[in-house]
């Protein structure tokens, strides 16, 4: 997109009159707009560098979280997890309760969140 097509867009999501923005990652990064919910439908982007897809750094995940709930804008900080809950609940590392949304660290997850070790790997 160019420098041009970005401004006018942020331009006119700033201005309400585009309600819902869809980008890739990597343009999600570029832009510098709050939102009221961000839906991250997947956390892997292709390395040329690699030949595979690899997954986002938690630091990317959080940049691209960190649009909604902004304290000047919003009182909450709506993002869909469910996909990200599931799977974490499958490997033990929560206990994860799909209808109330509920999920609560395992002592597993615990281990896993402060040494930064991804699922696969615990």
């Amino acid at each position: 997109m160019t420098r041009t097509d970005r401004q006018l867009v942020e331009k006119r999501f700033a201005d309400g009159y585009v309600q819902v923005l869809v980008s890739t990652a990597t343009l999600a990064w570029g832009v510098n707009l709050p939102a009221h919910t961000v839906i991250i439908k997947g956390t892997k982007i292709y390395n040329p560098e690699k030949g595979a897809w690899t997954e986002l750094s938690p630091l990317d995940v959080m940049q691209m979280l960190g649009r909604a709930g902004r304290p000047q804008y919003d009182s909450s900080l709506p993002a869909i997890i469910h996909t990200a809950a599931t799977i974490l609940d499958r490997n033990n590392l929560v206990q994860y309760d799909r209808k109330s949304g509920y999920f609560q660290a395992t002592d597993l997850g615990r281990i896993a969140s402060y040494y930064c070790i991804t699922h696969e790997t615990i």
